[in-house]
């Protein structure tokens, strides 16, 4: 039999109050990402989709649908049972990197396995080797994140993503603050980690150059999905006939 999806929707939707009136920010959204994948999900704002990231990352809940994460239902699970699969399947990279301004690197690295309880001896000799896999060489360890470039904070701020030895990867935006150059560096990173690691990866981008590192691109519009195609199907939004 084959493996279920690392992730699955069906019917997914989220309803926001606004005023006497509701928006429908994700509208009965099906989506399937299978482990060892990398998805970019792309769209304008106002789509969907940031919200629908929300849910995978367990921030938000579905008003409605169900949501299965490595077999869970994520639908039916408590706030404690959320937050406990948030700190142990998945990473976070976000666009702002998130670090501590009076911390080094290894301390930044280290911070998710401080609230899982692992001992201090264990917390840095992990933190080094994933600061390492992100491609951050030994000079850089005890540096504060003002001494550091911004690609090298988001390598970081992956770090801080990987050591936990998260199922998922969840990245909103994480070239967004930096130059073409740095950015192709960092998504080329992504790319040999989910190659060479088989990491999964969902990342939110706006930008086409930076979801053709992946290997599936998911278009949203009003909530819904209008797209779903391999990355050569796909060109300025819609698939290749």
């Amino acid at each position: 039999m084959d493996a279920p999806p690392l992730v699955r929707t069906r019917a997914l939707t989220k309803i926001f109050a606004a005023g006497e009136q509701s928006l429908v920010a994700v509208d009965h959204v099906d989506f399937t990402l299978a482990r060892g994948e990398f998805v970019s999900i792309m769209g304008p704002s106002g789509s969907g989709k940031s919200t629908f990231m929300n849910i995978i990352g367990c921030l938000d809940r579905p008003s409605s649908g169900t949501y299965d994460f490595d077999g869970v239902d994520v639908s039916r699970i408590d706030a404690d049972e959320r937050a406990a699969l948030r700190r142990t399947k998945l990473g976070f990279v976000f666009q702002s990197y998130n670090l501590l301004p009076r911390t080094n690197a290894v301390e930044n690295a280290e911070m998710p396995m401080i609230y899982a309880g692992v001992p201090s001896r264990e917390r840095r000799a992990r933190a080094i080797s994933a600061l390492l896999d992100a491609g951050l060489d030994e000079r850089h360890h005890d540096r504060s994140p003002s001494e550091l470039s911004g690609g090298q904070q988001q390598r970081v701020a992956i770090a801080r993503a990987l050591v936990n030895q998260p199922e998922l990867i969840l990245a909103d935006e994480p070239t967004g603050a930096l130059d073409t150059k740095t950015s192709g560096d960092i998504m080329t990173l992504f790319q040999s980690l989910n190659a060479t690691k088989g990491l999964s990866i969902l990342m939110v981008t706006h930008e086409a150059s930076v979801a053709r590192y992946s290997k599936r691109i998911v278009s949203f519009r009003d909530g819904r999905i209008v797209s779903d195609v391999p990355v050569e199907r796909y060109v300025d939004g819609s698939a290749v006939e």
